[in-house]
């Protein structure tokens, strides 16, 4: 028994609270209770993000970009594409029946304003040049081709036309036009008349009207298009996507099917998952923690670090619900990671009173326990928020909510696996005290002495090696592939996926890139010119851009004739196919009162790092005239801005977190040796984990980010555990080799349930259906394994090499027992054996 005069004050502190914690359990569990409750209550205040805010900062250019475009134009589209039956046409499916179908279903989504911007069916694509084709530039009917606005474009077109070549074409088109209006009587051309709908749609090669192509992509499928309310939350984009979808199920097309697609329903199932799924990897981590502790944790009361780790995650997201953080892919996944890192606190401090009370026959073992393990989990702790804050720095907002999450969690769980477990196991032992057996020859104990009985000489191999594959780790950096498409993180065996890649390779494309134009003046020449040789300009240099739409190419593209000269419409033209569109294609392509129109190119498939070149392309060729501004926006550039996010400081997270937990174990162990030796393991992890990921050729996502931090504060935690134990043993009077064994056999127990427990928490989010959350699992669960068994293997021979110099204990225990225990100080051999007299706490070799 400690000799209670010789206290620090930090001693003295801890036997108080030991005591008035055992003496004051009821009132504990109480005051626990009421906690409890009322940052239960914070959890309803938690908020989903999974929209840009998540990706990107309010100041990154792209954001900014996206939030004036979709202010402008709207937000996502959602995609309804309608394919004809085989064997059949899609003008075919322009029946009366199905343009009655059609014009219900417009009239049904544009009943929610609040949810819907507009809705371009392929009715609509064909009003327009129906309207263009039977009315004057004025709006007024006619049925005089030429007094048509296409008609008085056609002939300006002839007139510039700068070729003798061009204008023969151009004159010749005309008249096969004509001959083909003509066969249509004026009281017959409307979109009931099949050969109407054919004049509108085809061109006289027999070819959909270039004009056409957004909405009618080939012969056997075309879009319905719905834009949905811009700068919306996930809440109400997913409202959106939900009444598309439920309108197009209700609807009745015949010849042909309807398939619905488009990010807003893939981000809603991301959020749904969120929502539900998380909750239900929990409720699996739990269940297997608690076989775990059933089967291998050999003490009373065996689930109490289970129902502490629970109270503990209900504060740590009660506050996170208070303080606004939002929950998002990344940070929700802090719940079972909090339940996998947490519950060792609660472990050790559990497994350490029983120590007290069976192996050392202690009769103050709460106090005991407060003295020897309270400092050392609040270190511990210290060590992780460290590590956590690195992600800080991070450029992605989610990845910053996810560190600030961890940090105040693991500080939270901490403080409940201290209280609470010194409360009620305090009660507990006043009231019947624990006999159980003495448990360091158990098969877990004996595990861990087995583990870490290499041969000291091993050791600066060791340290060696750890530098060798961290700077290998490093050299394959560049190399490492990352993964931020949204597309890739949803469950790609789900219904929305398969309709999803259906679209995508039946239309070749399922998404879009918009650009809107800025102008002075957004109807003058020079701005449509320059719309006009821009739209062509990246469809001849971009084969990933498909088709381009806006109010400037749909009419230049009606005025197109094999073998002319492709020419730019007249600004008037353009003002006039304006005044002429459908309300739903004005919002659509034009906002006259900011000046900007749109610009949308129809994407196909590629990988955002393609993307991103494209991108960075398409910016490098804009070059408007003065007083005109392109800017891409779109989804497209959200995802690239996220890549370039990521790859910005993914990797320096790692070293800050490396960084922050060095220098923070040396400033409170006083030593840089001592903060080297615990970093060893963790070196190992960091680096070994980039070298697997390489060697495997697998992807990293937004959530593999955080491993880095994540699995140094998982190996810093035990590495420092062990540490301090080993320290602890040698203040006793043991040798280096003695104190490492003992320190095993002892807290063996421990470390090989906390492993375990950790792994699972971790490891139990590779049974996710998203591919983002389920290679998140596999990289950190493996990356904490690596980290666990360095810990466990490498730390125990380098601390006893180390100290057989005194360089770990020096200034940590006594001068006199520093003296006596260190071989080259004492200028004799370690004995080989370990005292019997261990079991009495006081060893006979000195």
């Amino acid at each position: 028994m400690a000799d209670a005069r010789n206290f620090t004050r930090m001693q003295r502190f801890w036997s108080w609270l030991a005591v008035w914690l055992g003496k004051h359990a009821g009132l504990v569990t109480l005051g626990g209770l009421l906690l409890t409750l009322l940052l239960g209550y914070g959890t309803t205040k938690l908020q989903f993000a999974t929209g840009q805010d998540s990706y990107l900062n309010p100041n990154d250019q792209i954001a900014i970009d996206n939030i004036a475009y979709q202010d402008l134009f709207g937000g996502q589209a959602m995609l309804v594409m309608l394919t004809a039956d085989e064997g059949t046409t899609i003008d075919q499916m322009m029946s009366p029946a199905n343009i009655r179908e059609l014009d219900r279903i417009q009239r049904e989504l544009e009943a929610r304003p609040d949810l819907v911007t507009a809705v371009i069916t392929p009715v609509t694509a064909l009003q327009w040049s129906e309207n263009l084709l039977t009315r004057r530039p004025d709006g007024q009917p006619t049925t005089s081709p030429t007094d048509s606005a296409v008609g008085q474009a056609t002939l300006a077109a002839l007139e510039r036309e700068p070729t003798e070549a061009g204008r023969a074409a151009r004159q010749a088109d005309s008249l096969q036009t004509l001959a083909r209006l003509d066969a249509i009587p004026a009281d017959q051309r409307t979109l009931d008349n099949p050969a109407w709908v054919d004049l509108l749609l085809y061109d006289n090669q027999g070819d959909i009207r270039r004009a056409q192509q957004a909405v009618f992509t080939d012969r056997q499928h075309a879009f319905i298009v719905v834009r949905l309310v811009g700068n919306a939350s996930i809440d109400v984009e997913g409202e959106g996507s939900v009444l598309v979808r439920d309108v197009i199920e209700g609807a009745s097309l015949e010849g042909g099917s309807a398939t619905v697609t488009g990010a807003p329903i893939l981000l809603k199932d991301i959020n749904d998952y969120l929502t539900g799924g998380m909750l239900q990897l929990g409720a699996i981590a739990v269940v297997i923690m608690a076989v775990i502790l059933l089967v291998t944790f050999d003490v009373r009361w065996k689930l109490l670090p289970l129902a502490v780790i629970l109270v503990g995650v209900v504060w740590a997201f009660g506050l996170a619900g208070y303080l606004g953080i939002p929950l998002s892919l990344v940070t929700i996944a802090g719940l079972p990671i909090l339940l996998g890192i947490g519950i060792d606190y609660a472990i050790q401090m559990h497994a350490r009173v029983e120590e007290e009370v069976v192996i050392d026959r202690d009769p103050h073992p709460i106090q005991e326990t407060a003295r020897n393990l309270g400092p050392a989990l609040l270190g511990v702790v210290l060590y992780s928020v460290a590590a956590m804050a690195a992600l800080r720095f991070a450029l992605v907002p989610m990845i910053r909510a996810f560190g600030l999450l961890l940090a105040i969690g693991i500080a939270v769980v901490c403080l409940a696996s201290i209280v609470l477990p010194l409360a009620v196991l305090g009660a507990r032992e006043y009231r019947s005290p624990t006999k159980g057996r003495d448990y360091r020859e158990g098969p877990l104990s004996r595990f861990v002495v087995m583990l870490g009985n290499l041969p000291a000489w091993l050791a600066p191999a060791f340290a060696v090696a750890s530098i060798a594959v961290l700077l290998g780790g490093v050299a394959v950096e560049d190399h490492i592939k990352l993964q931020s498409d949204p597309v890739q993180w949803v469950d790609q065996s789900s219904q929305s996926i398969r309709d999803y890649r259906q679209v995508e390779n039946e239309t070749g494309s399922s998404s879009e890139l918009g650009i809107f134009i800025e102008s002075d003046d957004i109807f003058s020449q020079d701005t449509v010119e320059f719309t006009w040789r821009y739209a062509n300009e990246l469809l001849a240099t971009h084969d990933e851009l498909l088709t381009a739409s806006s109010l400037v190419t749909t009419i230049g593209y009606a005025t197109e004739v094999p073998g002319a000269t492709p020419l730019a419409p007249r600004a008037e033209d353009v003002r006039a196919g304006y005044a002429l569109a459908p309300p739903d294609i004005q919002r659509s392509t034009l906002n006259p009162e900011a000046n900007a129109a749109n610009l949308i190119y129809r994407y196909a498939p590629t990988s955002l790092e393609a993307r991103a070149v494209v991108l960075d392309q398409i910016k490098a060729q804009t070059d408007p005239p003065p007083g005109v501004r392109a800017t891409p926006s779109g989804l497209a550039t959200v995802g690239v801005g996220l890549l370039q996010n990521l790859r910005a400081n993914r990797v320096l997270l790692t070293y800050l977190a490396i960084l922050f937990v060095g220098v923070l174990v040396a400033l409170r162990l006083r030593s840089i040796i001592r903060s080297l030796l615990t970093l060893v393991p963790v070196l190992i992890a960091v680096g070994g984990t980039s070298l697997a990921v390489w060697a495997f050729g697998l992807q990293l996502s937004p959530m593999t980010a955080v491993g880095g931090p994540l699995v140094t504060a998982a190996c810093a935690e035990f590495t420092s555990l062990m540490l301090l134990r080993f320290l602890e043993e040698r203040r006793r009077g043991f040798w280096p080799r003695q104190a490492g064994r003992v320190a095993s056999a002892r807290t063996g127990r421990a470390f090989v349930v906390s492993a375990l427990t950790t792994m699972t928490g971790v490891g139990v989010i590779a049974t996710s259906q998203l591919p983002l959350l389920r290679d998140f699992g596999i990289v950190v669960a493996v990356n904490i394994t690596v980290a666990l068994l360095a810990a466990l293997i490498v730390l125990p021979p380098l601390l006893v090499w180390a100290d057989q110099r005194g360089w770990v204990s020096r200034g940590q225990i006594p001068d006199d027992v520093l003296r006596a225990t260190t071989p080259r100080l004492a200028g004799r051999p370690e004995p080989e054996a370990l005292p019997d007299e261990e079991r009495d706490r006081e060893p006979s070799a000195r």
